[in-house]
C-alpha cells in the first residue's frame, strides 16, 4: 500500500510540472488572448504589413493569438493571421477568397505617458516585418492600433483600426483615458465630422431601435456643430442606416468630463431628449471616438467590425 501511494504521489508532482504549476497552487500558464478586427487596407496598413502599395485592398482581416509564456520563458509570442483584398459586394467576404499570409514574432509590453497617448502598449516584432506593430490596450476586451509615431490610428466610413478580444471577459476596469489633450478640439472648425459601422442587433437593443434579426451592422454618421464664437458644443445631427434604411436625429450635444473611477475621462453626450436613445461616446483623441453603452462602458465589436468612429478629413 505504502509503494502504491509513493507512485501515485511521484505521479502527480510529475503532472504539476508538466503543466509548469506548482501543486502549492501558484499561478499556471495564462490560456492565449485572441484578438480579431477587419482594418482598413490603406497605405500606411500595408506598409506595415509588408503588402505591396500596388495590390488592391479594401480592408483587412485580423486573426491576432497573443501566447502569454511562464515567467521562465524567454519571451512572449503572437500569430497573426491576415486575410486580404477587394470585398464582395454585398458580403463581409472577399472576392476570390482573398489573400491570406501568417506572421509569427514575439512581443513586448511597456507603458507610456506621454501628453498625446497614456496606457499599456503592446509591441509587435518579427523578422516578417519592415517595423513592429503596436496597439494601445483601452481594457481586457478592446485594442487599438497606433501610428509610428504612436498616435491612434484613424480609420474610415467602413472600417476602424480597433481589436477586440474575441472570446470576451467580464471587465471591472474603469473607462481609460488616453490622452491628456484637456480639449478634445484643438482647432476651430465650427463642424466636426465623424463616420463609421459598427455591429447592430446589442447596440440596437441597448437604445431601444428596431433592427431586423438579419441586421449585422449599423452605418454612421454624426455631425457635431460647435458656437462660431466661444467653440462650445451647440447642436448635431446624426445619421443612422439600419437595414438599408436611414434616420435622422438632431438635437443638442456636450461634453462631459469624468466618471466613478476616473475623473479625468472626456464624453461625448449626444441626446435627442429621449432617454435610451442617447448616445455617448468616449473620446480616445480629436480623431477616434468609442461607443459606450448605457452604463459607460466601452462596446467590444467583432470581426466584421468595431465600435469605433473616426473623423472624416
Amino acid at each position: 500500500m505504502h509503494l502504491i501511494k509513493s507512485t501515485l504521489g511521484n505521479a502527480l508532482i510529475s503532472v504539476c510540472l508538466l503543466l509548469t504549476c506548482y501543486c502549492s497552487g501558484a499561478e499556471v500558464i495564462s490560456p492565449e488572448t485572441v484578438l480579431v478586427a477587419s482594418t482598413p487596407g490603406d497605405d500606411p496598413m500595408k506598409a506595415m504589413l509588408s503588402i505591396p502599395a500596388a495590390t488592391k485592398v479594401d480592408f483587412i482581416r485580423w486573426h491576432l493569438a497573443l501566447r502569454n509564456m511562464a515567467a521562465n520563458a524567454s519571451e512572449d509570442t503572437f500569430a497573426l493571421n491576415i486575410i486580404f483584398g477587394e470585398g464582395e459586394p454585398g458580403t463581409p467576404g472577399f472576392k476570390n477568397g482573398g489573400e491570406k499570409r501568417e506572421i509569427r514574432g514575439s512581443y513586448s509590453i511597456t507603458k507610456s505617458n506621454s501628453e498625446n497617448l497614456n496606457g499599456v502598449i503592446y509591441h509587435l516584432k518579427s523578422f516578417q516585418l519592415p517595423g513592429e506593430i503596436a496597439f494601445v490596450k483601452l481594457n481586457d476586451n478592446l485594442y487599438h492600433l497606433l501610428t509610428s509615431s504612436g498616435e491612434l490610428m484613424i480609420g474610415n466610413g467602413g472600417w476602424s483600426y480597433s481589436l477586440n478580444r474575441k472570446d470576451m471577459v467580464k471587465e471591472t476596469t474603469p473607462l481609460p483615458q488616453l490622452t491628456n489633450t484637456s480639449s478634445i478640439f484643438p482647432d476651430t472648425a465650427r463642424q466636426v465630422i465623424y463616420d463609421g459601422r459598427t455591429p447592430c442587433q446589442t447596440f440596437a437593443s441597448d437604445h431601444l431601435m428596431k433592427a431586423s434579426s438579419d441586421c449585422f451592422k449599423l452605418k454612421w454618421r454624426i455631425i457635431l456643430n460647435r458656437d462660431p464664437v466661444t467653440h462650445k458644443p451647440t447642436t448635431y445631427k446624426m445619421r443612422k442606416v439600419v437595414d438599408n434604411a436611414f434616420k435622422d436625429v438632431t438635437g443638442n450635444w456636450s461634453i462631459t468630463k469624468g466618471v466613478p473611477g476616473n475623473g479625468n475621462v472626456l464624453i461625448i453626450r449626444i441626446d435627442p431628449g429621449k432617454g435610451k436613445e442617447t448616445v455617448s461616446l468616449l473620446v480616445g483623441d480629436s480623431n477616434v471616438l468609442f461607443v459606450l453603452d448605457p452604463n459607460d462602458k466601452l462596446y467590444t465589436g467583432n470581426g466584421d467590425f468595431s465600435f469605433t468612429l473616426n473623423k472624416k478629413p
